[in-house]
């Protein structure tokens, strides 16, 4: 009998062992469950806010800050009859809220801002004009001042009807917005109704800046025929209106795209090659400047370039 009691105490104590060696791993498994679990959701949540809607979703900065490989204008053999109109190249006219989207934040002009230099150009008595108006006052169709400014607007983004068209309408000034077919009415984009107010107002014109922002210098040519011709074909379908210009998305292009774009029967393209010279040369890649140069008086920033 006594060996018998031994016997269930030391039986006892094993199973006692057991039990703390089971309940100590599965503590340690269920920590490490907690941990990886934890860890997944924090890393999916920061997905989450790094992949907002307001995060901009088209520009890699090596596409959109290098000049393209194309020769620029002053560099193709001459121009003929160059003349000095300044094109502006906006995107966001906005407040950016998300301080992580940082090419929103690099690609803005805040409403404040964008204000100041409207006011600096009609202080100094600056007429603004549209890209389509440029082939006319190249070949002295359209009468030009040394004056003169176009105010481009790229992508179409819902901004410019809230923000900037306004004050295009307090100060009686034209600007030319780039519209990417295809996100009409999406979120963040302009609607048909916006659209068609702005057209409405003949402050406002209308240029394509393909159907998808489609990265067109890679593309075959069926593929990037496709994004201009289609682009162009149903804007004009849907507003009713002529659709002359043309913007390249990320500012990329080559020979064969300006091919392209001359078959699809527009009359003047712009592009990201800084300047502010003009001529028949590069009617199918304009010269433009970034906003972000203009602080302080926009008129003495841009009379002092290409001078």
């Amino acid at each position: 009998m006594i060996k018998k009691s031994k016997l269930n105490k030391q039986s006892q104590r094993e199973l006692l062992m057991y039990a703390l060696l089971g309940f100590s791993v599965g503590a340690f498994l269920f920590s490490c469950y907690h941990f990886v679990t934890i860890s997944f959701f924090q890393r999916s949540n920061n997905a989450k806010i790094n992949n907002k809607p307001s995060i901009t979703p088209y520009y890699e900065s090596s596409a959109f800050e290098n000049k393209p490989t194309i020769m620029s204008a002053t560099q193709s053999g001459g121009m003929d009859n160059p003349i000095k109109i300044p094109i502006i190249m906006y995107h966001y006219v906005e407040y950016v809220k998300d301080p992580g989207d940082t090419i929103r934040q690099k690609l803005n002009t805040t409403p404040l801002q964008f204000e100041k230099e409207l006011i600096s150009l009609k202080k100094n008595n600056y007429d603004t004009y549209f890209v389509k108006d440029i082939p006319d006052i190249i070949n002295g169709t359209i009468d030009y001042s040394t004056r003169s400014v176009v105010l481009t607007f790229d992508d179409g983004y819902r901004d410019f009807y809230d923000n900037a068209f306004p004050l295009l309408q307090k100060y009686h000034m034209r600007g030319t917005v780039y519209i990417i077919q295809s996100n009409i009415g999406k979120p963040d984009f302009l609607s048909h109704q916006q659209i068609q107010d702005m057209i409405d107002s003949q402050l406002v014109e209308i240029g394509s800046h393909t159907l998808t922002h489609a990265y067109l210098k890679t593309m075959s040519d069926s593929a990037a025929w496709k994004q201009i011709i289609e682009s162009k074909q149903k804007l004009e379908e849907e507003f009713n209106t002529k659709i002359e210009t043309f913007a390249y998305p990320n500012g990329v292009y080559n020979p064969k795209t300006i091919d392209l774009v001359k078959e699809a029967s527009y009359s003047a393209a712009v592009s990201v090659i800084s300047g502010t010279i003009q001529s028949q040369n590069n009617l199918f890649y304009l010269s433009r400047i970034r906003p972000g140069i203009l602080t302080g008086d926009a008129v003495r920033v841009i009379e002092g370039l290409n001078k």
